[in-house]
């Protein structure tokens, strides 16, 4: 569960729980981040944990990463299940253009930024002797 160690994965989970605890517990209100902060982290973070399970699951290794199609392809299943599906289920849910924007933009973060090997060094950071 190497995948798991990731200071990003952590930050941004971290993220996600202080908001949700200022937010319920201590009442605190920025409306633009109780409305789309959350639907932005979905995707880094559900998109680690998967890359995480396929890695041990399937013994792909720490090398492997998600191709763009896969990334695409998972983003299209979390836009259908936020947007389509869960409306349908109940009222509680209320489809947003913006939450589908903000879904979008989580994958992409995912892919530029966190969908990386893990424990493959990067030439560019090496010190030379």
């Amino acid at each position: 569960m190497k995948t798991l160690n990731n200071r990003l994965f952590w930050t941004l989970a971290l993220l996600f729980v202080f908001h949700q605890l200022s937010q319920k517990i201590l009442g605190w209100s920025l409306t633009f981040l109780d409305h789309y902060l959350d639907t932005f982290l979905l995707a880094p973070l559900l998109l680690t944990g998967l890359l995480a399970e396929w890695r041990d699951l399937y013994q792909l290794g720490n090398g492997y990463t998600f191709p763009l199609a896969v990334v695409g392809l998972l983003c299209l299943v979390l836009l259908i299940t936020s947007e389509v599906v869960f409306p349908a289920l109940s009222t509680a849910f209320t489809p947003d253009l913006y939450d589908a924007l903000s879904i979008i933009l989580g994958s992409s973060f995912f892919y530029l930024f966190m969908n990386r090997p893990v424990g493959i060094s990067d030439p560019a950071k090496s010190s030379v002797l």
